[in-house]
């Protein structure tokens, strides 16, 4: 059972995620937040030392739950196939393309957050080039595979309106095929026997 403590403490993170997507980050404000939760500034200086703090730990969180923990269990697979499947189930599940876009401009204008969002996008597609690495022995297709497949999925959530989850699926399922029948074409190298380490 998770202490007090960390309990109080995601109920202030949950919170400004809700913030994000109705606000934007100019909304997350210590007094908008203790209007929000229904608590005092003591409350929120419990958990958090100041607004900065505050911020960190909710991009934190948004970086765990966004690219550590959807690579790190889509890596216990071993197949391109699996691999592939778990990680576009858990993107499905995990990902709301409103904080991802106000997160985004949130790191624009925001030093902190962007150097969260770099680190989350080179991460995701530091782990799609070794994921399309087992598609091909050639290290410049991997990465020009790793690219078109992350802006798909960066760009799907952010057009007006967003692809919905099926039509989502059904592109990035044909997307995908495209991939490989530029493989199967000759036009690249076969990959080797081959794991994502």
């Amino acid at each position: 059972m998770p202490s007090q403590t960390k309990t109080g403490r995601q109920a202030w993170l949950t919170q400004g995620f809700g913030i994000l997507k109705n606000q934007g980050a100019a909304g997350l404000t210590i007094d908008n937040l203790t209007t929000a939760m229904g608590r005092t500034k003591g409350a929120f200086y419990h958990h958090f030392k100041n607004r900065q703090d505050y911020s960190k730990k909710l991009l934190e969180l948004w970086e765990e739950r966004q690219a550590n923990e959807i690579i790190r269990i889509s890596k216990q697979k071993k197949t391109f196939e699996a691999i592939n499947q778990t990680l576009v189930d858990l993107s499905e599940k995990a990902m709301d393309p409103e904080i991802e876009v106000a997160i985004r401009a949130w790191a624009l204008r925001d030093p902190l957050a962007r150097e969260f969002q770099e680190r989350i996008d080179t991460h995701r597609a530091k782990f799609l080039v070794e994921l399309f690495s087992l598609m091909t022995d050639d290290p410049d297709h991997a990465q020009l595979f790793a690219i078109i497949r992350y802006c798909f999925y960066i760009g799907s959530h952010q057009i007006i309106p967003a692809l919905d989850d099926g039509t989502y699926k059904e592109k990035l399922a044909e997307l995908t095929r495209m991939f490989f029948l530029y493989t199967d074409s000759g036009a690249i190298r076969p990959p080797t026997n081959r794991q994502i380490t």
